[in-house]
């Protein structure tokens, strides 16, 4: 009866702790984009009229650089067996490497795109707050318990 008793209690217990973890939901893309866009506006000092011209541009570009990061991916996920030829590994690198400069030649092309909507300075200021979101975000995803306080690598 004891044993029945304790073990009943030790399950409680557990239930109870881990009730009072904060739970994590599953990674929600509007919401992320909804705080990114914030931020960066937050940050870059944009206006009503000039969020609503960058956006589109900045939403577009990013789609097409997941298009070519996920084929990037698959490139390496997929990499020729171990009993392929050198050619056919530098083959496969070609491709990576082509679809990073695709990437860049992108990101050329539409930054171009921004400064014709947005000055300048407000474009490199939105560059920046994305570096800091993204690194904002990175350093909270593990609730601050990866790293000690108050040390930041540079």
């Amino acid at each position: 009866m004891r044993r029945i008793i304790l073990t009943f209690s030790l399950l409680l217990v557990g239930i109870a702790l881990t009730a009072q973890q904060p739970q994590r939901g599953k990674f929600n893309p509007q919401e992320f984009k909804a705080k990114l866009e914030s931020y960066v506006t937050q940050e870059a000092g944009f206006n009503q009229t000039e969020a609503a011209a960058f956006y589109p541009i900045y939403f577009e570009m990013k789609g097409k650089q997941r298009g070519l990061q996920r084929q990037i991916f698959q490139l390496k996920r997929n990499a020729p067996n171990a009993e392929a030829s050198d050619q056919e590994f530098a083959i496969t690198i070609q491709k990576i490497k082509d679809l990073g400069v695709e990437m860049a030649q992108l990101e050329v092309t539409y930054y171009k795109k921004m400064c014709k909507v947005v000055s300048p300075a407000k474009v490199y200021k939105a560059m920046c707050a994305e570096d800091k979101f993204h690194r904002e975000m990175l350093e909270n995803f593990g609730g601050g318990k990866n790293r000690p306080q108050g040390h930041r690598p540079k």
